[in-house]
Protein backbone atom coordinates (compact mmCIF):
# COMPACT_ATOMS: atom_id res chain seq x y z
CA UNK A 1 0.00 0.00 0.00
CA UNK A 2 1.26 3.31 -0.88
CA UNK A 3 1.93 5.79 2.13
CA UNK A 4 0.10 9.21 2.76
CA UNK A 5 3.01 11.13 1.18
CA UNK A 6 3.60 9.05 -2.38
CA UNK A 7 -0.17 9.39 -3.16
CA UNK A 8 0.08 13.41 -2.18
CA UNK A 9 3.10 13.83 -3.97
CA UNK A 10 1.40 12.66 -7.10
CA UNK A 11 -1.60 13.93 -6.96
CA UNK A 12 -2.04 17.78 -8.94
CA UNK A 13 -2.42 20.41 -6.12
CA UNK A 14 -2.64 24.15 -6.29
CA UNK A 15 1.30 25.89 -5.96
CA UNK A 16 -0.27 26.74 -2.18
CA UNK A 17 -1.14 23.78 -1.24
CA UNK A 18 2.54 22.47 -2.50
CA UNK A 19 4.01 25.31 -0.83
CA UNK A 20 2.40 24.50 2.66
CA UNK A 21 2.91 20.81 2.05
CA UNK A 22 7.06 21.67 1.49
CA UNK A 23 7.30 24.72 3.99
CA UNK A 24 9.24 23.79 6.99
CA UNK A 25 7.93 23.88 10.98
CA UNK A 26 7.49 27.31 12.50
CA UNK A 27 9.01 25.88 15.46
CA UNK A 28 11.84 23.96 15.10
CA UNK A 29 12.39 23.96 11.20
CA UNK A 30 11.75 20.52 10.51
CA UNK A 31 10.06 19.61 7.13
CA UNK A 32 6.03 18.97 8.17
CA UNK A 33 4.85 15.62 7.04
CA UNK A 34 1.64 15.17 4.86
CA UNK A 35 -1.57 12.99 7.07
CA UNK A 36 -4.61 12.28 6.69
CA UNK A 37 -7.54 12.76 8.79
CA UNK A 38 -9.99 10.11 9.91
CA UNK A 39 -11.59 11.43 12.55
CA UNK A 40 -15.64 12.00 11.98
CA UNK A 41 -15.56 15.76 11.86
CA UNK A 42 -12.62 15.60 9.12
CA UNK A 43 -12.63 12.26 7.41
CA UNK A 44 -10.25 12.29 4.53
CA UNK A 45 -9.06 16.11 4.93
CA UNK A 46 -5.28 16.22 4.68
CA UNK A 47 -3.38 18.00 6.87
CA UNK A 48 0.43 18.93 7.53
CA UNK A 49 1.98 18.63 11.00
CA UNK A 50 5.83 18.73 12.38
CA UNK A 51 6.93 14.86 13.10
CA UNK A 52 8.15 15.83 16.67
CA UNK A 53 4.90 15.77 18.68
CA UNK A 54 6.17 18.59 21.01
CA UNK A 55 6.13 20.63 18.94
CA UNK A 56 2.21 20.88 17.39
CA UNK A 57 2.99 22.47 14.11
CA UNK A 58 0.01 21.79 11.95
CA UNK A 59 -1.70 23.31 9.02
CA UNK A 60 -5.20 21.99 7.26
CA UNK A 61 -4.27 21.19 3.25
CA UNK A 62 -7.75 20.85 1.99
CA UNK A 63 -10.58 22.89 2.86
CA UNK A 64 -13.47 22.21 5.54
CA UNK A 65 -15.53 19.10 3.97
CA UNK A 66 -19.54 20.16 3.36
CA UNK A 67 -21.69 18.85 5.67
CA UNK A 68 -23.21 16.02 3.71
CA UNK A 69 -19.44 14.52 3.07
CA UNK A 70 -19.08 14.58 6.70
CA UNK A 71 -22.23 12.56 7.46
CA UNK A 72 -21.72 9.62 4.48
CA UNK A 73 -17.72 9.35 4.34
CA UNK A 74 -17.68 7.42 8.47
CA UNK A 75 -20.96 5.56 7.90
CA UNK A 76 -18.96 4.32 4.52
CA UNK A 77 -15.61 3.64 6.06
CA UNK A 78 -17.55 1.53 8.60
CA UNK A 79 -19.67 -0.80 5.93
CA UNK A 80 -15.87 -1.03 4.27
CA UNK A 81 -14.56 -2.28 7.76
CA UNK A 82 -17.00 -4.67 8.69
CA UNK A 83 -16.86 -5.96 4.65
CA UNK A 84 -13.32 -6.41 5.33
CA UNK A 85 -13.91 -8.39 8.66
CA UNK A 86 -16.37 -10.52 7.27
CA UNK A 87 -13.58 -11.29 4.53
CA UNK A 88 -11.32 -12.22 6.63
CA UNK A 89 -13.29 -14.61 8.73
CA UNK A 90 -14.62 -16.15 5.64
CA UNK A 91 -11.07 -16.43 4.25
CA UNK A 92 -10.21 -18.57 7.85
CA UNK A 93 -13.27 -20.47 7.58
CA UNK A 94 -12.35 -21.65 4.03
CA UNK A 95 -8.79 -22.62 4.97
CA UNK A 96 -10.04 -24.73 8.26
CA UNK A 97 -12.71 -26.25 5.83
CA UNK A 98 -9.91 -27.12 3.10
CA UNK A 99 -8.15 -28.56 6.40
CA UNK A 100 -10.95 -30.46 7.08
CA UNK A 101 -11.64 -31.70 3.50
CA UNK A 102 -7.40 -32.91 3.36
CA UNK A 103 -8.00 -34.90 6.45
CA UNK A 104 -11.05 -36.73 5.76
CA UNK A 105 -9.07 -37.73 2.18
CA UNK A 106 -6.27 -38.93 4.51
CA UNK A 107 -8.46 -40.72 6.55
CA UNK A 108 -10.49 -42.12 3.64
CA UNK A 109 -7.27 -43.37 1.92
CA UNK A 110 -5.88 -45.24 5.21
CA UNK A 111 -9.83 -47.01 5.56
CA UNK A 112 -9.44 -47.93 1.66
CA UNK A 113 -5.80 -48.76 1.53
CA UNK A 114 -6.05 -50.65 4.61
CA UNK A 115 -9.28 -53.20 2.59
CA UNK A 116 -7.54 -54.30 0.09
Amino acid sequence: MRSTSSILSGARRPATHQAMEDSPCAVCSNMREPHTSWTPLNPGRRFVACPKEECKDFAWVDPPMCERSVQIIPGLLRKRNKMEEEISRRKKREKMLWIALGISWLIFGFFWAKNL
